[in-house]
């Protein structure tokens, strides 16, 4: 059991760098770039998508995180702190700027939420030319269950839910009792008269009294496809 899970963690990561490679070197659609009829294509349209912004929290303390309404003890870690989840070495994205985003504590629940505009895209759109990838990095703290997922909404004018798209959670076991983070990615068509975008990023608490919910580098990139619907 242990050689099979450990030989599992070999693949699992090598695939992980194998996707990243393919999306630096453009190899992934998400990174097809803007086209003409849709100015909010071909970027991240998440704001703080690392959770750079702003300071990340001293200790025990939960602060302000720049571009994400907060709930629960959703706040930023710093890589560097004494006794963070995760330090600069730890298994994650080779980016990982100084910060992460931390379930915090106390928090059986923690959310982070932005909502985005996608009103300058909505001649590709209405048309159903447009896809959506979003991806991050999930993960949690050593052999506890503590989870992150992270999910996109689609709205139409008027609010309504028109589609969603969801990565995550990672769990324990595909961490195999690892503190870490893992790449996740999952595409889907853009649904016709969607106006905005909400993200929801969740972290979840099983074990403890700090939900150690973990994670970095969040995307969500609109292309354009071929053809129309």
């Amino acid at each position: 059991m242990l050689v099979f899970r450990a030989s599992t963690r070999i693949w699992l990561a090598i695939l992980g760098f194998v996707v990243l490679a393919c999306a630096f070197a453009g190899g992934l659609a998400p990174f097809a770039g803007a086209a003409a009829g849709c100015p909010v294509c071909g970027r991240n349209l998440i704001v703080n998508p690392g959770a750079e912004a702003g300071v990340g929290a001293a200790g025990d303390n939960v602060v302000a995180v720049p571009g994400w309404t907060r709930s629960g003890g959703f706040t930023a870690a710093p890589y560097a702190r004494s006794g963070s989840d995760l330090t600069a070495s730890s298994p994650g994205p080779p980016n990982r700027g100084k910060n992460y985003f931390y379930g915090g504590p106390n928090a059986a629940v923690s959310r982070g939420t932005q909502t985005v505009s996608l009103a300058a895209g909505a001649t590709a759109i209405n048309k159903g030319n447009v896809s959506a990838t979003l991806s991050g990095w999930l993960g949690g703290y050593s052999t506890q269950s503590d989870d992150a997922k992270l999910t996109v909404s689609f709205l139409g004018a008027s609010g309504q839910l028109l589609g969603s798209l969801t990565i995550g959670p990672v769990t324990e076991y595909q961490r195999f009792g690892a503190s870490e983070l893992l790449l996740r990615s999952a595409t889907s068509a853009v649904p016709k008269g969607s106006a905005s975008a909400k993200l929801n990023l969740v972290m979840t608490r099983y074990y403890g009294s700090y939900n150690d919910g973990l994670a970095d580098n969040l995307s969500l990139v609109l292309s354009v496809s071929g053809s129309s619907g």
